[in-house]
């Protein structure tokens, strides 16, 4: 009976692996939780059969069962993050909103009531357009590729990617000297290249976006067009058995009506955006409540995608083909003739995969895993090149002294370069070698040390304490606090445990 329990649990986890991003750990309770917010998948497991690594059946249940909410790596804290670098809170928060998008397609966001966003409440300005273009369980675009973004493989065969000349087995991705973000290789990491264009465009010129970041090798103005399959395993012994992707590749579809077929591609991204029937979301603090601008929709759609790569190559970028006559194709694709077919490694698709999600929050006195540090460490880079090439130019940084001028070491106003606030919000390694070998060890940051928190409703508390407090003591430093625009915390939310006032109505 054990047996059958373990085989149909990972079984029926592996069918959603596509689907994975950071886990929610903010949700409206379900039956017989205590609210006004708790747990989307119990982390104490009530199975004896529970083991380090692995996944019970009853966290199995429970995932395909998860209430709304949201992730706090993607939402609350991106939302932190670009506030402490100087963003006006309006633009900080449709940067998370959007980000958040990437996972569900239509994003409610949820108060600290434990109340949705909806058409008939106060939240239903706070309500982001709906596209599942980039949606993680959607296998009829490149969504799960923009989740699990696989790299590419000049030779087809993914020994390039994996070897010394390509993206090597080292934590989170290959960074060539100066080091990430200045370059993402565009040989081999060209999702991320090309989505990475894209959202530091500064003007509302639409780009090029293409399907899985693959452009046309004859024009940098056209995307290579074919089809893109794949399978996910839904067991290391089940090779070539699991669930099938299958898309067009060309230009990247922003939505696809279900129903109908019929596609938008990414370039109506703006028209959504400025369509009342699709969000009554503004930029709140702009003098006339604008729509929210593309560009800022676009960093938040990046954001996730880069943060899910810095965390997911864990599960699947590291996994390389075997010796041959070995079993294991590695984790890549490649181009055969107009096709495009998508490898994934035997170990991209495992139950440890949702074991670590459940190991990401709540982890009490424990350190996050270091893949949370990866993803919000290269969260703060982004943000600070976004700041000075795009929203320095559009007028969306309040407090312009907190934005160190790039990554490299160049001060704020206040100081403080890259780094610095790299230590001081995501952590400061206190162990090991800081050259992402998986062998370093972390003491949380201002950030951080919210997401330990073992209680759900402590942990968004203590988020939105620390958001004003941190935004307190920065206005304290400045060399005019009267010019100083106060931090806000995200709507819906209070830097007061509690309070009921900002709640949807």
């Amino acid at each position: 009976m054990r047996k059958q329990w373990l085989v149909l649990s990972a079984l029926l986890l592996l069918l959603a692996m596509p689907s994975q991003a950071f886990l929610e750990d903010l949700c409206i309770p379900r039956k017989g939780q205590k609210g006004p917010l708790s747990w989307c998948i119990n982390p104490n497991c009530l199975s004896p059969l529970n083991t380090p690594n692995r996944v019970c059946p009853q966290q199995v249940a429970d995932f395909f069962a998860i209430q709304p909410g949201r992730s706090m790596v993607h939402a609350d804290s991106t939302y932190f993050i670009a506030q402490a670098l100087g963003y006006r809170a309006d633009v900080a928060y449709w940067i998370a909103a959007y980000n958040e998008v990437a996972d569900y397609a239509l994003y409610n966001p949820i108060d600290q009531c434990g109340t949705s966003a909806s058409a008939s409440n106060s939240g239903k300005n706070f309500m982001a357009a709906a596209f599942n273009g980039f949606q993680r369980t959607n296998n009829k675009t490149d969504g799960p590729l923009d989740h699990y973004v696989v790299s590419f493989s000049p030779n087809g065969q993914g020994t390039d990617v994996h070897g010394a000349g390509g993206v090597q087995a080292v934590y989170p991705l290959y960074y060539p000297r100066p080091g990430y973000p200045v370059h993402i290789d565009e040989t081999y990491q060209k999702t991320l290249a090309n989505l990475r264009e894209w959202a530091l465009i500064a003007s509302t010129d639409p780009g090029l976006l293409c399907t899985v970041g693959l452009e046309s090798d004859t024009t940098a103005s056209h995307c290579f067009e074919g089809n893109i399959t794949g399978t996910v395993p839904f067991l290391k012994i089940a090779n070539n058995r699991g669930a099938n992707i299958t898309a067009t590749a060309g230009l990247k579809i922003l939505n696809l009506d279900t129903n109908t077929g019929a596609k938008d591609y990414y370039d109506k991204l703006e028209s959504y955006l400025n369509d009342p029937s699709k969000t009554t979301g503004t930029l709140w603090m702009s003098p006339s409540s604008t729509p929210v601008p593309v560009q800022v929709a676009r960093m938040g759609l990046y954001l996730h995608i880069l943060q899910d790569t810095s965390s997911h190559s864990t599960y699947c970028g590291d996994d390389a083909p075997s010796v041959p006559g070995g079993q294991d194709p590695g984790t890549y694709m490649y181009i055969d003739g107009t096709n495009v077919k998508v490898m994934f490694g035997l170990g991209c698709a495992n139950s440890p995969h949702l074991a670590g999600h459940l190991q990401e929050t709540g982890t009490g006195a424990s350190a996050l895993p270091l893949r949370d540090y990866a993803a919000l460490n290269n969260t703060v880079d982004e943000l600070i090149v976004y700041g000075n090439e795009v929203a320095l130019k559009n007028g969306w940084i309040a407090n312009p002294e907190l934005l160190p001028p790039d990554v490299v070491g160049g001060l704020s106003g206040q100081k403080m370069n890259a780094q610095m606030l790299k230590e001081l919000l995501v952590g400061k390694i206190v162990g090991g070698t800081p050259a992402y070998t998986r062998g370093e060890i972390y003491q949380s940051g201002l950030v951080t040390i919210n997401l330990q928190q073992t209680d759900t409703n402590t942990r968004l508390a203590n988020m939105n304490s620390a958001l004003g407090n941190y935004g307190n003591t920065v206005r304290s430093h400045s060399t005019d606090p009267s010019k100083f625009v106060p931090f806000q915390p995200m709507p819906g939310n209070s830097f007061t445990a509690g309070d009921t006032s900002v709640c949807w109505k």
